[in-house]
């Protein structure tokens, strides 16, 4: 049986749950992505973007992404609060589709050289990287504010 978020902690709901499910899914989603970006797709992504691909990313435009989107996992997906884990994923991984197939089909009606293959791996990484984010946000919420 799974554990559910009133089993113990607090739960989104409630200020100190959120702040919980927001660090969470602010770290996870940072630290995942950053492997993704800087490690096991650099090339991909290098390949694929080419000259768009500037050498030193903008720091502003970044930070407001990287601080934005877990806070919309938290604030969109997770509210209500799931019962269980495998419902936050749901929600989470519906959420990633959206918001990285807005992106990505935006591209790759509208950019010359954007590729199928670049959005379907990109889409992908979004649905899964939401989805991973937000079971830790989930898991903090549930375990770690009483």
């Amino acid at each position: 049986m799974a554990r559910t978020a009133g089993a113990r902690g607090a739960g989104v709901g409630s200020l100190s749950g959120a702040v919980a499910a927001y660090a969470a899914a602010l770290v996870a989603f940072g630290v995942l992505d950053a492997l993704w970006l800087g490690v096991l797709a650099r090339r991909f992504y290098r390949r694929e973007f080419g000259a768009l691909m500037r050498p030193q990313p903008r720091w502003v435009p970044a930070a407001l992404f990287y601080f934005g989107y877990p806070l919309g996992l938290v604030g969109l997906a997770l509210q209500p609060m799931p019962e269980s884990i495998a419902t936050a994923v749901a929600r989470c991984a519906a959420l990633g589709a959206v918001a990285y197939g807005t992106y990505d089909l935006t591209n790759l009606a509208t950019l010359n050289g954007f590729s199928r293959r670049m959005a379907t791996v990109d889409i992908a990484w979004g649905i899964a990287v939401s989805a991973a984010a937000g079971a830790a946000a989930w898991w903090a919420a549930a375990h770690w504010v009483r």
